[in-house]
């Protein structure tokens, strides 16, 4: 079958997804554009910061949930049960698993302050909740960041040659930042001049 036809029939299954099923997530969390955020209510600097623009935050958000499971998980997945099972288990559980499962968390995050999941189980439940999530999340990143470690470290020494692009991408990464909330330079341009040193 053409890989093409595939991809194509994915995102539209997606797209229906958060058209359809997304609105109904709406409605049970009562979404309103017009209530504000903890990033406004609570503006900082430093932990609470608006983003200047939705991109800013779908940004955040992809890099936060493009971990080791959504990536690793699925290649896993395609060599043991091939790529069907595979395919329709990213496109309806992402619909329906991951999809509800971030969303929930980000509103049950944004009704309590910007407080992390292991505190609003400490308010909504009990403070055994509250350990327990906690501990649970502790342990989640320390093997995060272990198996993002070993993976990293064993690229950059068997391809030597990305170790310099690799710290130029953070450098850019925190110039354009910079450039966006400190120099206030507009977005497309910060963007625009970021894409150019990584380029360079």
């Amino acid at each position: 079958m053409n890989s093409l036809i595939v991809a194509i029939f994915a995102i539209l299954l997606l797209g229906c997804g958060f058209k359809f099923y997304g609105k109904i997530m709406e409605k049970l969390w009562d979404v309103n554009p017009q209530r504000k955020t903890p990033a406004v209510e609570r503006t900082d600097g430093i932990d609470y910061v608006p983003a200047k623009h939705w991109t800013i935050l779908f940004g955040h958000h992809f890099a936060s949930i493009a971990g080791a499971g959504p990536i690793i998980g699925p290649v896993i997945a395609v060599a043991i049960w091939g790529w069907v099972p595979a395919l329709i288990w990213i496109v309806i559980g992402s619909i329906f698993v991951g999809g509800v499962h971030d969303f929930s968390c980000l509103m049950s995050s944004l009704r309590h302050k910007g407080r992390s999941i292991s505190d609003v189980a400490g308010s909504t439940m009990s403070h055994r909740a509250k350990m327990l999530f906690a501990t649970f999340l502790w342990l989640s990143l320390i093997l995060v960041v272990a198996v993002f470690a070993a993976v990293t470290s064993k690229t950059l020494v068997s391809e030597p040659r990305i170790v310099i692009p690799t710290f130029g991408l953070i450098l850019v990464a925190i110039l354009t930042g910079l450039m966006i909330y400190k120099w206030k330079i507009n977005q497309v341009v910060a963007t625009a001049i970021g894409l150019i040193l990584l380029g360079s």
